[in-house]
Parts: C-alpha cells; structure tokens; sequence
C-alpha cells in the first residue's frame, strides 16, 4: 500500500470517528473494530487488512500502542475471513424458478378484492419495538 492510500485510509477512519463521537487518535480497540466491521459490505478483505495497517501505522508513527494487535480486532478480523470463505457454501434462499412460476400465473379478481379489505382488529394494539440505544443505559453500581 502506498503513502497515499495509507493517508487517504486514515483520513476515511477519522472521519467515520469524528462522524460518531470518537476519538481516533488514540483509537480505542473497540472503535477499530467497529470500523472493521463498518468497512465489511464496503471492501474486500484484503483491502480491510491494509486498512488497519495503515491506521496502526498511523497509531505507531504518534508513540500510541497499535490497536490492531487487540484481541478484539483480530477476532473481528478473523471473523470476516471466515464469513468470506464459507460465501460459497451458502444455499439460495428461493430457487429461481419459483419467482418465474408466479408470474407466469393471470391475478384473479377474487384475489385483488379479498387483499383490499382490511381485517378488523380486535383486543389491545401490537407494542412497537423500540430501537438499539446508541449510548449504553447509564445503571448504579451495587454496593
């Protein structure tokens, strides 16, 4: 990886940081991982790697220890190779013909009119989940 590709790494994480709050000089191992896990959809896993060389780098260059070598981050690692390699022996969810056998097949009227009419409900209203906190739930220490 050249300089250039280490800066323009670097400068990827400290905006991803900067854009949630984090610090990523020195970077906590918990936020590289998440980073690592954040690049996954994005990069293949070679390029992942390189990523975190050129942000421990970064990290050895300013005198902090390198959070690539947490445990943390080496099983998140680890675990994107494993999700990488086991791609192939994944099954499709639906064969393809299925899809193909239903448009082949005329809508009829009975169908349209039974999906128009709404079902009365009856008893309380479903509970709405609520969604992942972004800040953990602040609790008191046991005394």
């Amino acid at each position: 990886m050249t300089l250039r590709a280490h800066g323009k790494s670097w400068n990827e994480f400290a905006r991803w940081c900067q854009a949630r709050r984090l610090k990523p000089l020195p970077a906590h191992p918990w936020t590289l991982a998440t980073f690592v896990r954040w690049c996954e959809p994005r990069y293949d896993y070679g390029e992942i790697v390189a990523i975190t060389k050129a942000i421990a780098r970064r990290h050895l260059i300013t005198g902090h220890s390198d959070p690539e070598r947490h445990p943390m981050v080496r099983r998140t690692l680890a675990m994107i190779e494993r999700r990488i390699s086991n791609k192939h022996q994944r099954s499709a969810l639906f064969d393809d013909d299925a899809f193909s056998k239903m448009e082949d097949e005329p809508e009829s009227v009975e169908d349209e009119q039974s999906l128009s009419e709404k079902p009365k409900r009856r008893g309380p209203a479903k509970r709405v989940m609520k969604s992942m906190r972004s800040t953990p739930k602040l609790v008191r220490r046991r005394r």
